[in-house]
């Protein structure tokens, strides 16, 4: 239920940014729709539940250790602004299961994605104060980051998306779900762009920390990986050139979503600076190449690399997600990019609020 939501937050609040007496919140809600780098639990209430979404009213379990080995990034967020979070991603997600559909053998059925189940699953509650006790137009975030599943393996980079199907069909589904939150009175939308997955250890070469097989591509030895790990660079910033030119055409040009506001986060360059200054942001030892909980390619056997240092200095807690200390980051440069003071981030569109 939202309410063991709201205590999560009240009690572990102190691990957020302390923003003085006198910082306002952006938000009272924010509306969350992604994968496993957003996801608080509720993949596995689909794992619980025989791969159903919990009923209209109902909220999921949520958990504070997420694959970023603590809390989310959207967690992190809720709590510095003192604001309530529901969280409809789920781990594993696409856009959209006409694109890329994943099988997943825990709930006998592809990965819920976000056109086809997070999105039904938030329209079916907007009418249930149990979930929205005080949503209004001006004071409630939806933030959509969507797009390590889409671009990665077993994906585009893999050639293992539907038939006929193109990135452009991933973006145009991007639209889409602001189309439908727009639908259900949303007005203040917030799209983080693609991370530089070619620095991950997922898809980074072995000369630079990157893995052999993984739990997360199990057969990544039998590809040329130089070649990879610069495709899925070319694909993330391709996509994220799209997104910056989109977004006000969308806005200003098509007239998508009226009296609406559009930020546009970078996150893409602010993990960038995180890699490249690693001591302006994590603790020491600093750890960028490497990740902090390492498993065999079976996902089992897993060890925390603790003899490195604490997870606080790695930018990975795994192979493929940033760890709790990065989500700490983002949170705080959403809050900025949501407040209109961040140089990473780029509105669109009237905000009457100020």
């Amino acid at each position: 239920m939202l309410f063991s939501l709201l205590l999560a937050g009240a009690t572990l609040a102190a691990a957020g940014k302390n923003r003085g007496p006198n910082y306002k919140s952006p938000f009272d809600n924010l509306v969350a729709f992604g994968d496993s780098y957003t996801d608080n639990g509720r993949l596995g209430y689909y794992i619980n539940n025989g791969g159903n979404p919990p009923a209209p009213g109902k909220y999921h379990g949520v958990s504070n250790t997420t694959a970023s080995g603590g809390p989310s990034w959207a967690q992190y967020a809720a709590w510095d602004a003192k604001a309530s979070l529901v969280d409809y991603a789920v781990g594993g997600a696409t856009c959209s299961n006409k694109i890329i559909s994943r099988y997943f053998s825990a709930i006998n059925k592809p990965f819920p994605s976000v056109l086809d189940d997070e999105l039904p699953s938030f329209t079916a509650d907007v009418s249930y104060k149990s979930i929205f006790p005080n949503r209004t137009p001006a004071n409630t975030v939806y933030v959509l980051w969507i797009g390590t599943n889409d671009l990665g393996a077993d994906a585009f980079l893999t050639d293992s998306q539907a038939p006929g199907t193109t990135i452009s069909d991933y973006v145009d589904c991007i639209w889409s779900v602001f189309d439908s939150i727009y639908k259900t009175g949303g007005r203040r939308f917030v799209l983080l762009n693609t991370a530089p997955l070619e620095l991950s250890p997922l898809y980074a070469e072995q000369k630079n920390g990157g893995t052999g097989d993984s739990q997360f591509w199990g057969n990544k030895a039998s590809y040329n990986v130089t070649e990879y790990s610069q495709k899925i660079k070319q694909y993330t910033t391709n996509v994220n050139t799209i997104f910056e030119y989109g977004v006000p055409f969308q806005m200003a040009i098509k007239s998508r979503w009226p009296k609406a506001t559009f930020d546009l986060f970078d996150v893409h360059s602010l993990l960038t600076d995180i890699h490249n200054e690693p001591k302006k942001y994590l603790d020491a030892p600093f750890n960028v190449t490497g990740y902090y909980r390492v498993c065999s390619s079976t996902g089992s056997n897993c060890v925390d690399q603790t003899q490195l240092g604490g997870l606080s200095g790695f930018m990975w807690y795994d192979e493929l997600h940033p760890s709790a200390k990065t989500d700490e980051i983002i949170a705080d440069h959403f809050l900025d990019v949501v407040s209109g003071k961040s140089k990473y981030g780029t509105r669109y569109g009237e905000d009457k609020r100020h």
